[in-house]
C-alpha cells in the first residue's frame, strides 16, 4: 500500500506543531531519510530525544515516520496497556492529518499488534509484510525463537525505543543490537539512570523541562506531606481521600492513584480505600490479574465509575490518562529518575476540567536516593525542586554525550569511553608545536600492542585515549604457551595555549620512556 508522503517542510515549519517538537524533528540526522542540516551527527546510528511527560513524544514519533518515509517501523514499547494506546495513536497519524501536514489523499497506516510468539520464522515474515508500522512489547518479541525473532526484525527498516531508560535491560538492549546496521531513535522523558548505566548512542535533543513548564505543559504540583508512625497508609489514603473529594466538589475531573510496591502491598492498600471511600468504587490494577480483568478494571477508570485505582508500576510510563492528578504514595520509588517518570504521569495539563496535581507522601527512609530527600522535605517546592533536579540529570548527560560525539567515528568498540576510570595524576611535557597528532602513538606503540585499533581523538576538546596490550613471559615458569597479559590505559591532553601535553597512564614506567618519542 502507497501511504502518504508527508511535506516535510510542512511539518518543520507548522504553527500547528510545538517549537520543541519541530527542534526535535530536525536534529535527527540526514542518514534517517530526513533532510536537515545535522549530518555532523551521522557517525551514530543510536539517536536518543528527551522529551518530558506530555509534551507531545507521540506526534513526534509519527512526524518522523512519515518525514523519513520510513519503509516499515518496528515499535517497542515496556507495556501492554502502551503498546495498545501507542498503535492507536499510530493509525490516525496524530495531528498531522488535521494540520495538513500529509499529502492528499490521507491513507491510514496498517499498524500490527504483536502480543505472544510467532510459530515460524515464516509466519512473522508474512505478519510484517503486512504491516507499515508494528508496536510490541519486548517481552512479546522475546516469546518467539530467535529465528523469528530475527526474520520479524530484518524485515523493518527503522526502530523506535519508547520509554528508552529501560533499554540496557538485555531483552531490550538484544532488541537495539538487531538493528546495529539501521538507525534506531529513542524516546525517553529521563535520559539518564540512577545505576549509571548509559543508554547508548547520542542525545541529540532535550526539551528543557523548565521551558515545558513555562509554555504550560505541566501543571502545579502540590506537596502534601504525612507524618504519621502509627498507621502511615491510613494518613495517606485518608489525605489524598480528601483531596480528590475537595477538587470533584469544585467541578474538576480528577482520579486518585495509590501506589503500592508489590502485589501483596496493593492487596492491603485496596481494603484501606474500599473502606473510607467505597462510594468511589476503588480498583486494583497490577500485573497479578488477568488481562481482562485488568481491561475491564481500566475502563470503569476511563468511564468514572471508579475514581480510586491502587497500581503497582501500572498506567505510569507513557500512558495518556491526564485526569490523574492525585498521587498517594504509599511506597516511594528510591531514585531520581523512576520518581520523575511517576510524577510527570500527574502534572499532565488537560482541558478545563483539570486543576493542579498533587502528591500525598509520608517521610522517606534512609535508604533513599540523596536527591529525593530535597523533595521530601517538609517545606519542599516540587515545581520548583522536580525542574532543578531534572535539568541537573539531564544537563549531564547532554555535556556527555555532546563530549563522545567529539570523538567521532574513532571511538573504539572494544571499550566504551563511559567505563573509564583514569586515576588523578599526570606527567607534564613542554612541547614546541602548533598542531598535534595523537595518531602516532599508534607509531610509538604499535598497532599489535593496541587493544583499540584507533587512537580516540577529540579534536575540539585536544583530548586523545587509547588502551594498549602487553604479553610478557611468566616469571614463575618456562612454558611459552602460558603468558602475562597486561591491559593499559593511556589519556592524553595537549593545551596548545600553555604548549604543554598531559599524560595519564595505569602504566607509570610506560610515561617515563616515552619521553624523547613524538606524539605531537
Amino acid at each position: 500500500m502507497m501511504l502518504p508522503r508527508a511535506r516535510s517542510s510542512s511539518i518543520i515549519q507548522s504553527r500547528h506543531l510545538n517549537d520543541h517538537q519541530k527542534a526535535a524533528l530536525s536534529h535527527v540526522p540526514a542518514g534517517t531519510g530526513v533532510t536537515t542540516p545535522q549530518s555532523a551527527i551521522r557517525s551514530s546510528h543510536y539517536l536518543a530525544n528527551a522529551l518530558p511527560t506530555g509534551t507531545g513524544k507521540t506526534d513526534t514519533m509519527n512526524a518522523l515516520f512519515t518525514a523519513a518515509r520510513i519503509d516499515r517501523l518496528l515499535v517497542v514499547v515496556p507495556t501492554d496497556e502502551l503498546r495498545t494506546q501507542l498503535a492507536g495513536k499510530f493509525e490516525t497519524y496524530g495531528v498531522l492529518p488535521a494540520v495538513g501536514a500529509l499529502d492528499e489523499p490521507v491513507l491510514r497506516p496498517v499498524v500490527g499488534t504483536i502480543e505472544h510468539a510467532f510459530a515460524s520464522a515464516a509466519s512473522a515474515i508474512a505478519f510484517a509484510e503486512r504491516c507499515n508500522i508494528i508496536v510490541a512489547t519486548v517481552s512479546a518479541l522475546a516469546a518467539s525463537a530467535e529465528p523469528a525473532r530475527r526474520a520479524l526484525v530484518d524485515e523493518c527498516s527503522h526502530l523506535f525505543v519508547d520509554e528508552a531508560h529501560h533499554i540496557v535491560a538485555t531483552q531490550w538492549e538484544q532488541i537495539r543490537d538487531y538493528f546495529h546496521d539501521r538507525y534506531v531513535v529513542q524516546f525517553t522523558a529521563t535520559p539518564f539512570r540512577a545505576d549509571g548505566k548509559h543508554l547508548g548512542g547520542r542525545l541529540i535533543f532535550a526539551f528543557p523541562l523548565r521551558e515545558a513548564q513555562r509554555q504550560g505543559y505541566f501543571s502545579g504540583i502540590d506537596y502534601i506531606p504525612v507524618t504519621d508512625f502509627a498507621d502511615p497508609d491510613v494518613a495517606i489514603a485518608m489525605r489524598a481521600v480528601e483531596r480528590l473529594r475537595k477538587d470533584l466538589a469544585n467541578g474538576f475531573d480528577h482520579l486518585l492513584m495509590a501506589r503500592a510496591k508489590t502485589k501483596a502491598r496493593a492487596d492491603e492498600i485496596i481494603g484501606i480505600y474500599t473502606q473510607i471511600a467505597a462510594d468511589l468504587n476503588p480498583v486494583k490494577i497490577h500485573s497479578g490479574e488477568t488481562k481482562r480483568q485488568r481491561l475491564t478494571r481500566l475502563r470503569s477508570v476511563e468511564q468514572r465509575a471508579s475514581r480510586i485505582i491502587v497500581c503497582v508500576d501500572m498506567l505510569g510510563e507513557g500512558y495518556d490518562l491526564p485526569a490523574l492528578k492525585i498521587a498517594a504514595i504509599h511506597d516511594a520509588h528510591k531514585s531520581l529518575p523512576v520518581t520523575l517518570q511517576f510524577i510527570g504521569r500527574f502534572a499532565r495539563v488537560g482541558d478545563g476540567t483539570l486543576g493542579d496535581a498533587c502528591a500525598v507522601v509520608n517521610r522517606p527512609d534512609p535508604e533513599y536516593d540523596e536527591n529525593l530527600r530535597q523533595l521530601y522535605a517538609d517545606d519542599a517546592d516540587w515545581n520548583l525542586i522536580i525542574r532543578e533536579l531534572a535539568e541537573a540529570a539531564v544537563g549531564a548527560e547532554d555535556r556527555i554525550s555532546e563530549f563522545e560525539a567529539g570523538f567521532g567515528s574513532t571511538l573504539p568498540d572494544a571499550v566504551p569511553v563511559r567505563s573509564l576510570e583514569p586515576k588523578l595524576s599526570t606527567v607534564m611535557y613542554r612541547t614546541r608545536c602548533t598542531d598535534w597528532t595523537p595518531e602516532a602513538a599508534a607509531n610509538l606503540f604499535g598497532e599489535d600492542r593496541l587493544l583499540t585499533s584507533s587512537i580516540a581523538v577529540n579534536r575540539q576538546k585536544n583530548l586523545a585515549w587509547f588502551v594498549s596490550v602487553e604479553r610478557v613471559e611468566v616469571r614463575w615458569g618456562a612454558i611459552k604457551s602460558v603468558e602475562d597479559v597486561r591491559h593499559d590505559l593511556y589519556v592524553l591532553y595537549w593545551d596548545n595555549d600553555k604548549n604543554l601535553l598531559y599524560v595519564n597512564s595505569s602504566n607509570t614506567d610506560s610515561v617515563v620512556s616515552i619521553q624523547g618519542h613524538s606524539m605531537t
